[in-house]
């Protein structure tokens, strides 16, 4: 699935069943935010994705633990237009940070963004579709990796 769509799908299959199975979360927090707590330490698992071969998986997720934080905390402030401002700029990086090599940390950043919209989109897309929403998502995890050639890689050396 790679490091591109890997957190995004991750973070809106577990944001749907969450909503769906109707979990009340402990400590009387909201589903999101519970949501958030459970991703933060999958992010742990960034370089199981894609392996950092310089050694340096701890800057990369570090970085998607703070991108992660940065995509959602924010909400609150700006409501339903953070998470837009949130994905398009995800979706941009993601068309572009093939062409260069970044640091692990810029890395790790775009890839917790990533995670971040699929939380938001999980939730919307199930408020609104139900149950079906995970049909959406089956479908978009496996439409997704087939295009991974239309997406590029990370550069093979990877100078971060």
């Amino acid at each position: 699935m790679g490091l591109a769509f890997g957190p995004f799908i991750i973070s809106m299959a577990i944001s749907c069943l969450i909503m769906i199975l109707d979990f009340t979360p402990p400590f009387e927090l909201k589903k999101p935010a519970f949501t958030l707590f459970l991703l933060t330490p999958i992010m742990v698992f960034l370089p199981l994705i894609h392996p950092d071969i310089n050694g340096r998986g701890i800057e990369r997720i570090i970085g998607g633990i703070v991108g992660l934080h940065i995509g959602f905390w924010p909400i609150a402030l700006v409501a339903l237009l953070w998470p837009f401002v949130v994905g398009v700029l995800w979706l941009i990086q993601t068309a572009s940070i093939w062409r260069s090599s970044y640091p692990p940390f810029r890395i790790g950043v775009w890839a917790g963004m990533g995670a971040s919209t699929g939380l938001a989109m999980g939730k919307i897309g199930v408020e609104l579709l139900g149950s079906s929403f995970l049909i959406t998502l089956g479908l978009f995890a496996i439409l997704f990796p087939a295009l991974h050639w239309m997406m590029g890689r990370l550069p093979s050396d990877e100078e971060e």
